[in-house]
């Protein structure tokens, strides 16, 4: 079955659209602050947010406010730093260990300056639950001590784990709590909010922290992978291009 077959579903059950950003819905950039949502990108979200049988929600690795500010369309529901803090209407979340572990966060990223100043190219990139140390505009030659002084610091806060994902390491709290149970919690709420039959899930997404969603709704979502690579989804689209023409079609077909 085709995916725009499998998508048409949608007409009869209504929709629940869960995302990701980066890479899914606009390029990735060089640097995290350039990034840009295009202008018909945002429109077609707008359209899909205020349809009576659908609803939006974006999950991404930034943090909750500059997820709100790049995306900004005000129906949605937003999951930031990988789900680790939501904002959906009057629900508000934010995991209280990660809470808890902000102290620790703000110690690691002066260490994680310090120790990475004299590497040109480097960004170290507070977000308030995390920290993300990119290294696309650095000489590969040294991601190999990168990832050895990301290490040293994980050992020495045991309380946070190393995420890898496109030319960035993260460093987060180690709980039982990721990008998979966020999304789960996101279909929920959005789903029930909309009431009657079951809507029809849609996930996107195209990079590794990615897997995790696409395991937990497995069986319970389209899991859209974006971008060639190994995956435990099912369909697959080229880019974020790709994506922009296939929630066109999508909103057409709720019409």
């Amino acid at each position: 079955m085709t995916l725009r077959h499998r998508l048409m579903e949608a007409r009869g059950r209504g929709l629940v659209l869960l995302t990701d950003l980066d890479g899914t819905l606009a390029p990735i950039v060089d640097r995290p602050r350039a990034a840009r949502l295009s202008q018909r990108a945002r429109r077609i979200l707008v359209r899909l947010a205020r349809h009576p049988r659908a609803r939006v929600g974006i999950v991404s690795g930034r943090s909750l406010p500059t997820l709100r500010r790049l995306v900004r369309v005000p129906d949605a529901a937003y999951a930031g730093c990988h789900g680790l803090e939501i904002a959906w209407r009057a629900v508000r979340f934010r995991h209280p260990r990660a809470v808890a572990l902000s102290p620790v966060l703000r110690q690691v990223t002066h260490r994680l300056r310090r120790k990475t100043s004299r590497y040109r190219g480097v960004l170290v990139e507070p977000k308030g639950l995390t920290v993300s140390l990119h290294y696309r505009l650095a000489d590969p030659r040294i991601v190999p001590a990168l990832r050895s002084i990301v290490r040293e610091i994980v050992t020495r806060a045991p309380a946070l784990e190393v995420l890898a994902g496109k030319k960035v390491l993260e460093l987060r709290p180690h709980l039982a709590w990721g990008k998979g149970k966020a999304v789960r919690l996101m279909r929920d709420l959005l789903a029930k909010s909309l009431g009657g039959r079951a809507p029809l899930t849609v996930y996107l997404g195209d990079d590794e922290t990615d897997e995790e969603a696409f395991r937990a709704l497995r069986g319970r979502a389209v899991c859209v992978a974006v971008g060639r690579r190994r995956t435990r989804a099912a369909y697959h689209l080229r880019g974020h291009a790709a994506v922009e023409r296939l929630l066109a079609w999508l909103a057409d077909v709720l019409d």
